[in-house]
C-alpha cells in the first residue's frame, strides 16, 4: 500500500520492492541450514513443539494454542522433522521484517526503509535466536502486525476502512501466543492517553471496534482457560517468582543485568549505526533530507522504548524475576525509530558502492553466525568435552533404548515413551514415528493420549541424570519406582566423568493385562 513517501506509480519502478521478498526468504535458509546440516539435536522448545502440534487445542499447559497450531500443518504433511521448527521459527522473524518494512514504506524515504529493514534484521532476536521455535519468537509476526495498525488508527491522517480489523486479529493472534502481549497493549494504550488520541471520536470507535473483534476471536480460548487455569496460571506465577531449581539458574535477578544483555543482543544493529555515521562524516556535508513526521517519531519511540521501561520497572518495584528473553518481541520497531530519527542519516543520497558494502557486510554477518552458532553448540562443544543440549548423542541414545526394550519385550513395538519434553522427546524423535510421548508422565499435559494409555498399553520411561541436563519432572521419580522392570545406561556424550556421560535410567511399565496374568515378568515367560 503507498505511502505518503512512494507514489503507487513510483511503488513499481523501486528496485527494492522486488528484491525484498526473495532477500528475507534466502535469510531464512542462511538460518535453517547450518542447524540441519550440522544435525544438531532441537532446542527444548522445538522438541515440545513438534509433539504439541500434533493434537490440536484450544490451549496447553503452558502457554496459549497459536504456534502448535501454525505447525500442525507441516507436522501432519512431513513429520515430526527438527528442520520445520527452524524454518518456521525464522520464518516468523522474517515474516515480522517483512510487516514491519512495508510499514516503514508508508511513513519514510525508501531508502530510510531499506535501512531500517537492515537494521531489523540484525537484532539478534529477530533471526539468529530465532531458530529456537517458541512462544516469543512466533509472537514477532502477529505483534509486528499490531504495532503497524495501531499506527494506522491512531495517525492523524486517519485510519483505512479495514484498519481496525487488522488491528483486532493481530491483537487477537498475539495474545493467542502469549499472554505477555498486553505489555504491548498497556504501552499502546500509554500513548493513546499522553496525547490525548482518546478524545477523538474516530480513534475510540476503531479501537473499540478492533478490542471487541479482538475478545470474541479469543473467547474459545478464554473459555478453555477457565476450565485449565490450574495448570496455565500456576505455571505462568511460577515462571515469574521461581528462583530456586532447575529453572531458577536461567534468571536474572537484576533488572539491570537484563538491560545490559539486551544492548548485546542489539549490538550488531547499532554497530551498523555507528558505521552509517562514521561514513557521514567522511563526507562533505549535504542538504536535509525528508524525514518522518513528528508524530510517527514519537510512536516509534514508545513502541521501542515502552514496553523494557515497563517490564524493568514492573520487576524492579514487585521484587519479580526476568528472562532476558522474555524480552525478544520488546524491540520490532527499534530498526525503524533508528532510521526515523537520526537527523544526520542521508541513506537517500548513499552510493551503490555504500549500499553493496553496507548489504555483503551484513550477508557475510549473517552466514558466519548461522554457521557459528550451530557449530560451535553442536560440533565444537564436543570436541572440547562440554556437555550441551546440542550436542546429545540422540541417536546412540535411541539406538540403546530400542536395544533394551528387545531384550525384555521381543518384538513387541515400542509406542509410547515416558520421560521429560526435552531428553525423552529428542530420543522419541529419532524413533519410529508411530512412538507417542507421555510428558513428565503426567496426562494433563500430554492430551494426545487417551486417559490410562500409559496403564493399559504399557510403555517405556525414561529419566536423565546426568548432573547438567537431569531430568525434571516431578512425578517421573515415583513413577520409576513403579516400574515392572528397570535398569541404567551410560553412554559416552563430551568429555569425561559422570558429568559428562549420558547417565540414564529405564523402566519398563507392563500393559494391564500381563501385570494381571500369573507368573509373568518383564521378558520373561512361564
Amino acid at each position: 500500500m503507498p505511502g505518503r513517501f512512494l507514489p503507487a506509480a513510483a511503488a513499481a519502478r523501486e528496485p527494492i520492492e522486488r528484491w525484498v521478498p526473495a532477500l528475507l526468504v534466502a535469510l531464512v535458509l542462511a538460518w535453517a541450514w547450518p542447524m540441519v546440516a550440522l544435525d544438531v539435536t532441537p532446542p527444548w522448545d522445538n522438541v515440545e513443539e513438534l509433539f504439541w502440534s500434533g493434537s490440536l487445542q484450544w490451549g496447553y499447559y503452558k502457554h496459549p494454542p497459536l504456534p502448535s497450531w501454525l505447525l500442525s500443518l507441516p507436522v501432519a504433511l512431513f513429520g515430526r522433522q527438527p528442520w520445520l521448527t527452524y524454518v518456521a521459527g525464522v520464518g516468523c522473524g522474517v515474516g515480522a521484517l517483512y510487516l514491519l518494512w512495508r510499514w516503514s514504506r508508508e511513513m519514510m524515504t525508501p531508502a530510510r526503509a531499506a535501512f531500517a529493514l537492515l537494521l531489523g534484521t540484525l537484532v539478534t532476536y529477530h533471526v539468529q535466536r530465532a531458530v529456537v521455535y517458541n512462544h516469543n519468537t512466533v509472537q514477532l509476526l502477529p505483534l509486528a502486525g499490531y504495532w503497524w495498525m495501531l499506527w494506522r488508527v491512531l495517525r492523524p491522517a486517519g485510519s483505512g476502512r479495514a484498519d481496525w480489523v487488522w488491528l483486532g486479529l493481530f491483537a487477537a493472534l498475539s495474545m493467542l501466543t502469549k499472554y505477555s502481549a498486553a505489555v504491548q497493549f498497556a504501552v499502546g494504550l500509554g500513548f493513546v492517553v499522553r496525547q490525548g488520541l482518546w478524545r477523538d471520536a474516530r480513534v475510540r470507535r476503531d479501537l473499540l471496534l478492533a478490542t471487541g473483534l479482538a475478545l470474541l476471536l479469543l473467547s474459545p480460548h478464554l473459555w478453555w482457560v477457565l476450565q485449565h487455569g490450574d495448570t496455565t496460571v500456576v505455571y505462568a506465577r511460577q515462571s515469574v517468582h521461581a528462583v530456586h531449581g532447575a529453572g531458577g539458574r536461567h534468571l536474572l535477578p537484576r533488572p539491570l543485568r537484563v538491560l545490559l544483555v539486551q544492548l548485546a543482543r542489539l549490538s550488531p544493529m547499532l554497530l551498523f549505526v555507528g558505521w552509517a555515521w562514521i561514513a557521514q562524516r567522511r563526507e562533505a556535508a549535504a542538504p536535509a533530507t525528508p524525514m518522518p513526521a513528528a508524530f510517527d517519531r514519537r510512536f516509534l519511540a514508545w513502541a521501542t522504548l515502552g514496553p523494557t521501561a515497563l517490564v524493568l520497572a514492573a520487576s524492579a518495584l514487585l521484587h519479580s524475576r526476568l528472562v532476558p528473553a522474555w524480552l525478544t518481541t520488546f524491540f520490532l520497531p527499534a530498526g525503524l525509530w533508528l532510521a526515523a530519527s537520526l537527523p544526520w542519516l542521508d541513506a537517500e543520497r548513499w552510493s551503490r558502492r555504500r549500499w553493496r558494502a553496507m548489504l555483503a557486510a551484513a550477508a557475510v554477518l549473517h552466514v558466519a553466525a548461522a554457521w557459528s552458532y550451530a557449530w560451535i553448540d553442536g560440533v565444537w562443544s564436543t570436541r572440547l568435552g562440554h556437555v550441551t543440549r546440542a550436542n546429545l548423542p540422540t541417536q546412540r541414545i535411541a539406538e540403546a533404548v530400542e536395544a533394551t526394550w528387545r531384550a525384555h519385550r521381543g518384538e513387541r513395538p515400542l509406542r509410547l515413551l515416558v520421560g521429560d519434553t526435552w531428553f525423552a522427546g529428542a530420543v522419541a524423535l529419532r524413533m519410529d514415528p508411530s512412538v507417542r510421548l507421555l510428558i513428565d508422565g503426567d496426562e494433563r499435559t500430554s492430551p494426545w493420549l487417551a486417559p490410562g494409555t500409559l496403564a493399559r498399553e504399557g510403555g517405556m520411561v525414561l529419566v536423565l541424570d546426568t548432573p547438567a541436563f537431569r531430568s525434571e519432572g516431578p512425578p517421573l521419580q515415583p513413577l520409576m519406582k513403579t516400574v515392572d522392570c528397570g535398569g541404567a545406561i551410560e553412554l559416552p556424550w563430551a568429555g569425561e566423568g559422570p558429568e559428562g556421560s549420558v547417565r540414564m535410567r529405564w523402566g519398563i511399565v507392563l500393559p494391564e493385562e500381563e501385570r494381571g496374568a500369573p507368573d509373568i515378568a518383564c521378558g520373561r515367560e512361564p
